[in-house]
This record gives C-alpha cells, sequence and structure tokens, in this order.
C-alpha cells in the first residue's frame, strides 16, 4: 500500500501522535495483505527503537503492529530479541546510500541461534528498505532463514 492520503495521516497520527488505537486497523491491514500474498514465517518481530528513542516517543510502533500480528495470525516470538544498539539519526529526507550507512551495523541479535527458520520482519513504513535489510542482517548472522521484510505502506520514491 502507497504511503499516500488516509494511511499517510494514519500512521503519522500513530507515529506521531500517539494514536495507539490505531494498531489495530493498522495491523488488520498488514494482516490481510500477508494472507492474500501468502507471506508465511516461523516468528515475527518489530523493528526495534534505540532506547533514548523509545523513551523519547513512549512506545515503538512497530513493536505495537507485531503484537497485534501475532495474536491474529499465531505467530510466534523467536527466544531473544532484536536490539538497536546504535542510535541513529531519523532517516527522513534522505537519500537510499545515506540511509544504508546509517542503519549499517545498528542491529544485532541478543539470544539463542536462529536455527535456520524464516522470520517476518515488521515496520509501519518503507522507504528505501535500508532499516529492514540492517535488521535482516543482524538476523541472518544469527543463523535466520530466510527474513521478510513487511511494512503496512511503502513511501514511493
Amino acid at each position: 500500500m502507497a504511503y499516500e492520503g488516509p494511511i499517510e495521516l494514519a500512521i503519522r497520527r500513530f507515529k506521531y501522535e500517539g494514536w495507539r488505537r490505531l494498531a489495530t486497523p493498522l495491523a488488520l491491514l498488514l494482516a490481510e495483505r500477508l494472507v492474500v500474498e501468502g507471506l508465511a514465517g516461523s516468528w515475527a518481530l518489530a523493528v526495534p527503537l534505540h532506547r533514548d528513542r523509545l523513551k523519547q516517543r513512549g512506545f515503538n510502533q512497530a513493536e505495537l503492529l507485531a503484537r497485534e500480528l501475532t495474536g491474529r495470525l499465531a505467530l510466534t516470538r523467536p527466544p531473544g530479541a532484536l536490539v538497536r544498539v546504535r542510535a541513529t539519526p531519523p532517516q527522513v529526507g534522505h537519500d537510499r546510500l545515506w540511509r544504508k550507512e546509517n542503519v549499517r551495523g545498528a542491529f544485532i541479535w541478543e539470544g539463542a541461534n536462529l536455527a535456520g527458520k524464516p522470520v517476518l520482519l515488521l515496520d509501519d513504513v518503507a522507504t528505501t528498505g535500508a532499516t529492514l535489510e540492517a535488521c535482516a542482517v543482524a538476523l541472518r548472522e544469527s543463523g535466520s532463514g530466510p527474513v521478510t521484510g513487511v511494512s503496512v505502506a511503502r513511501v514511493i520514491l
């Protein structure tokens, strides 16, 4: 789904204005897409926020989506946590190369080896995919199988 119009407004309110109740309808949109497209994984994870950004915002919007989605699709969480170990400046307004460098090495997996199992990696919005890719690198380095990045909406560049 394109990040424009009503979906853009809903995600902005959800993410920046604290409208947490939007997690349910946004997760339903995401669940419908996963079912229709046949995307699956053994586990589901949210893109993590750095502890400083989490403290500032008060919640991780991707985590709220993941909670809703795992409950609705009977997905589970792996034993461990994907952690953002380095605070990064916001990606907004930057090009693909800058974004990729900005998040390189910013994520690690803390937990047991992921034993080749496929992972669904969830976020609210994808622009270039740099954040999803950086997370996927950390998961693959920890033994995951295929990592499928999914988001409620995608910015059309």
